[in-house]
């Protein structure tokens, strides 16, 4: 049976536009989003590459989220890459932002780490580890609180929200999130790993045009 595949000028279409970066999780609690996939191209997704630039006019996107994808690109791509969703996004407009979070002590424990306790190597997130490198598609770096907050501070967004994640003291932090704007999978809210005791899994922050 044919399926029609989503494309932009599709996305222009709607009253309300939804984008999601990377796969769409099987689930009814993300069906109000469009993927932006590398591999898949669908009802549900359009084949692009997050770290280009969106073929959308400025101002026209009501949320964007990205979960559990920034940690596979370079950090010093993403100010480029959030200044665009920034652009795409209406005034009053969400980017939603969870990553992996490494103060997290189940992160933490199972990553790979040099005799100095550099973490190298995530093998839960994906990916190889070849000749002291990430590779194939594994976590590139390892999100925490202030390195997440240096990236975001140097983009064009100024209201920006931070609900979980572990202090400068390594204290967990688990303000109320709406996940009405987006669901998020890896919290204490949704995955019984780190719910007792009730601890942060990722850092998830609201970026507010």
């Amino acid at each position: 049976m044919f399926t029609r595949k989503m494309s932009f000028n599709d996305l222009l279409k709607e009253e309300a536009i939804y984008l999601y970066a990377g796969d769409v999780p099987r689930n009814g609690l993300y069906e109000k989003f469009v993927g932006l996939s590398l591999t898949q191209a669908n009802s549900q997704h359009i084949k692009h590459d997050v770290t280009k630039r969106l073929p959308l006019k400025d101002c026209c996107v009501d949320i964007y989220q990205s979960e559990d994808v920034f940690e596979h690109i370079e950090p010093k791509k993403l100010i480029t890459v959030i200044d665009e969703i920034y652009r795409v996004l209406k005034p009053g407009g969400i980017f939603r932002l969870s990553l992996p979070d490494y103060q997290c002590d189940i992160l933490r424990n199972r990553t790979l780490k040099s005799k100095e306790g550099k973490l190298l190597f995530d093998p839960g997130g994906g990916g190889d580890f070849e000749d002291g490198k990430v590779v194939n598609g594994g976590h590139l770096w390892f999100p925490e609180y202030n390195s997440v907050k240096s990236i975001l501070d140097r983009t064009l967004f100024k209201e920006i929200n931070f609900y979980h994640y572990y202090n400068e003291d390594g204290e967990a932090v688990t303000n109320t999130i709406d996940y009405s704007v987006g669901h998020v999978m890896r919290t204490p809210d949704h995955d019984e790993r780190v719910r007792k005791p009730y601890r942060p899994m990722s850092i998830v922050v609201d970026c507010m045009k």
